[in-house]
């Protein structure tokens, strides 16, 4: 199997922009041209929303971020996560104005980025808004159109009577499957376990035109082995957050999130540590956990949650995983920093064969 390696002068990629807040993480994707990389991050600013920026790099280590589109917002969107009592919770504290030239390409949630020079748009993003989730296409990688279809995936809403909240789908990682020649979308489902507690699970839609796709379908539930995972790092239960596939060999491997809860905010979502495992699998629609060991180590900048690209990417002969680390927990509500400049931001690894 493989092990990470982590590099040593991380964190790469910090917020420096008004669009970015304090935030800049993956969920999102990273591809290699050949002469360069790029880099689809999201950041997040509090009283506005989320964005999908880009970043390049020849070296995959510095990166930029080109300046080449205007921003002009002032009315913050609703990226729905849980709805208490008809009412659905927001991110925001605060509205603001923001002007200025940007590196943004979406206001997507939760993206990702595909890339094939064959196609007529080789650039294809999938992501979550308010209407569920949509695709968007580009010639150049840099301004996309929306698909007039959308939403492809209209929003899934799960509700539970025992806590009167409603919960909604948002992450949905995105694979080319080159094994099946289809399009996988992660879809997060939930379930509502013998105690009346909602859990997240691990669903998947597919396509095979990125535009037409399958009703989403619980795949991977998580077990009493994640629970008992859960109690054994001081907390409750855990939860499947996303998971991330790729093709390896003639099999799957997977990048999952687990969520190791702590207690259910009753006006939010719920409080907890963020950690990732690697996963495997024949099919793609089974799968295991390998290890109770995470794959990222949680420490220092990033010990409160983990997340990594969709997919690993080749880079100068290594398989280079890129991922974003928060020194805070999963529903954590006041203003923390590390280091005074930043909440979340950017690192880099590498996977190799034990």
């Amino acid at each position: 199997m493989l092990r990470f390696l982590e590099y040593e002068n991380n964190p790469i990629l910090v917020p420096e922009y008004p669009w970015e807040g304090k935030s800049v993480y993956l969920y999102g994707s990273v591809i290699n041209l050949g002469d360069k990389l790029r880099m689809y991050y999201q950041s997040y600013v509090d009283g506005i929303g989320f964005f999908v920026c880009l970043a390049e790099s020849e070296d995959g280590i510095n990166w930029e971020k080109p300046l080449f589109r205007s921003l002009k917002e002032s009315i913050p969107k609703l990226y729905p996560t849980v709805e208490v009592n008809g009412k659905v919770q927001d991110f925001y504290r605060k509205t603001k104005n923001l002007e200025c030239m940007s590196n943004a390409v979406s206001d997507y949630h939760i993206p990702s980025v595909l890339y094939s020079s064959k196609d007529e748009y080789p650039y294809k993003l999938f992501g979550y808004s308010s209407k569920g989730y949509c695709v968007a296409f580009s010639k150049d990688g840099l301004h996309f159109e929306e698909y007039r279809g959308n939403p492809v995936i209209s929003i899934k809403k799960y509700p539970n009577r025992k806590t009167k909240k409603v919960w909604f789908s948002d992450v949905a990682p995105v694979f080319y499957d080159t094994k099946k020649k289809i399009y996988r979308a992660m879809v997060k489902t939930y379930k509502i376990d013998s105690e009346g507690r909602t859990r997240r699970c691990v669903g998947m839609s597919t396509s095979r035109d990125f535009v037409n796709w399958t009703r989403p379908k619980t795949i991977w539930v998580p077990s009493k082995a994640e629970d008992k995972l859960a109690q054994q790092k001081g907390f409750k239960w855990a939860d499947f957050y996303s998971l991330c596939p790729f093709n390896w060999k003639e099999y799957y491997l997977g990048f999952l999130r687990v969520f190791f809860i702590e207690r259910e905010i009753p006006n939010g979502t719920h409080y907890g540590k963020i950690e990732v495992y690697l996963a495997y699998s024949k099919d793609c629609i089974h799968w295991e956990r390998i290890s109770d060991k995470p794959l990222i180590s949680v420490e220092g900048w990033k010990s409160g949650t983990t997340s990594t690209a969709n997919q690993p990417v080749r880079v100068n002969g290594r398989l280079a995983l890129y991922f974003s680390g928060a020194n805070f927990p999963h529903g954590f509500d006041e203003e923390n920093t590390i280091d005074g400049k930043y909440r979340i931001a950017i690192g880099l690894g590498w996977l190799e064969e034990n």
